[in-house]
């Protein structure tokens, strides 16, 4: 009897945690209604700040961004587990809140193209621009804009095939 019980509250979290998700994911419009976004996925970014195509999904993914930058997403994209997207980081002038007044931030817009995969545990910053059909290793560390067509891979990524 405490089995089937068990199993009736887990139902019921599990449920609770669906719908939750899928009423915050609501609220970004700009998020195709044919897009994925997984329910570990963390979005510390205004709802009017995200742009994702349809068919693309994100598994368990952290995307950040300011309210003057965005980050956009093409069509049919596959972002693996612990992808980091971040087009907001804190300057190296002021990077911490101290005695002398508040972090700066740094925010550039991100943009990645159509029908991209990005591989488990990558890191892309603020600034960055991939083009259409471009591969990332997992693990990688992506620095700087690449074109399409092309397979990028390490820390810091750069191409190692097209």
């Amino acid at each position: 009897m405490s089995t089937l019980i068990a199993r009736l509250i887990v139902k019921i979290i599990t449920w609770a945690q669906y719908k939750t998700h899928q009423y915050r994911i609501s609220k970004f419009t700009g998020v195709s209604k044919k897009a994925t976004i997984g329910i570990n996925c963390i979005l510390n970014i205004s709802p009017k700040n995200l742009f994702i195509g349809d068919y693309t999904y994100l598994n368990q993914a952290h995307l950040s961004s300011g309210e003057n930058s965005t980050v956009t997403i093409g069509q049919g994209c596959a972002i693996g587990y612990n992808v980091s997207i971040k087009a907001i980081t804190h300057s190296k002038e002021k990077p911490t809140t101290n005695i002398d007044g508040n972090s700066q931030h740094i925010e550039k817009n991100i943009k990645i193209g159509n029908d991209c995969w990005i591989g488990d545990n990558v890191f892309i910053r603020e600034g960055v621009s991939l083009g259409n059909n471009v591969i990332v290793g997992a693990n990688s560390v992506v620095t700087k804009s690449f074109g399409d067509n092309l397979i990028i891979a390490g820390v810091p990524a750069k191409i190692i095939s097209n």
